[in-house]
């Protein structure tokens, strides 16, 4: 089954979107299909090499999901609490065929 990550941009200050937290992740809970999510924020754990850009997001999130089709994700994804709340400035969904690992075709 086709393998796809979903790349979230949130808001610079998401202390209002923090309130429905407990709904995106009961959502994310009972996602079919999903292989992890995880968030990011500045500062923690990160390091960063090159020169940034200025579409570098502050605050973000990323979650790989198995999926039949980019048309199952998406039509998924639009329930996402965040995503329907308008927290989601930018969502960027892309299948993934990593050649190597767990998830590799024939792995």
């Amino acid at each position: 089954m086709p393998v796809f990550a979903i790349h979230y941009t949130y808001p610079d200050d998401n202390t209002e979107m923090l309130t429905i937290r407990p709904q995106h992740r009961d959502w994310l809970a009972q996602l079919p299909g999903l292989r992890v999510a995880g968030a990011y924020q500045p500062a923690l754990d990160e390091v960063s090499e090159g020169e940034p850009t200025s579409q570098e997001p502050v605050n973000g999130g990323l979650i790989v999901v198995e999926a039949d089709s980019l048309e199952d994700v998406t039509t998924t994804f639009d329930e996402d609490p965040y995503w329907q709340n308008g927290y989601i400035l930018r969502r960027v969904v892309r299948q993934w065929d990593p050649p190597l690992g767990p998830w590799a075709t024939g792995a």
